[in-house]
């Protein structure tokens, strides 16, 4: 029996919720991938302030500093608020679809659990008709009990994990929007004292 053959078969096993848990599983990695091919020009393609505030720079740095000197007006104390919109703005764009990846790590073994309950039901079944003797109708069941456990810990486990990879990303990247913001600020402020 070939390897391919071998894991259809163990997943034909583990029964009806296998499905929606590999679809989970799917879904969730799909969206990891294009948050990383999202994060990674943003987090390696950072210019110089100067760069940025003479129309050298794009990417993210680019337009938040477009927005912060179009908006700003020159108070201290707003200039401060306005720069923590933007940043939440932008960031906000940058975090979207983190939550759902979480939401789906941390549904995968609730529908681990359901098939848990389902293999226990058939497994109760049986020995409602049968009685304990037919051993091979109770290993169905406690076979489709722990595949869909075993399935439902492989999808969120890695799944938390790469999650909280790209929440940390996230939140790396707001930290350096912060602090490129308050850059911008320092030197347009000692271009005005000058």
């Amino acid at each position: 029996m070939s390897y391919l053959t071998q894991i259809l078969h163990h997943l034909a096993e583990g029964g009806g919720v296998m499905l929606p848990i590999i679809l989970l599983s799917l879904v969730m990695w799909w969206l990891v991938f294009m948050k990383v091919r999202e994060f990674y020009p943003l987090l390696h393609k950072e210019r110089p302030v100067q760069d940025v505030l003479e129309k050298r720079g794009s990417g993210w740095q680019h337009s938040l500093a477009h927005d912060y000197l179009r908006s700003r007006s020159g108070s201290e104390e707003l200039d401060l608020e306005l720069s923590r919109v933007l940043v939440d703005r932008h960031a906000g764009r940058i975090s979207k679809g983190i939550p759902t990846i979480l939401v789906l790590a941390a549904v995968a073994p609730l529908l681990g659990l359901l098939g848990t309950v389902s293999g226990m039901i058939d497994t109760f079944d049986v020995i409602a008709e049968f009685g304990t003797g037919n051993a091979k109708g109770l290993a169905g069941g406690i076979s489709q009990a722990l595949i869909t456990t075993q399935s439902g810990l492989m999808v969120a486990v890695p799944g938390m994990v790469a999650g909280g990879i790209l929440f940390r990303m996230a939140l790396k990247l707001r930290r350096k929007m912060e602090l490129f913001l308050s850059r911008v600020e320092r030197v347009i402020r000692s271009e005005v004292a000058v």
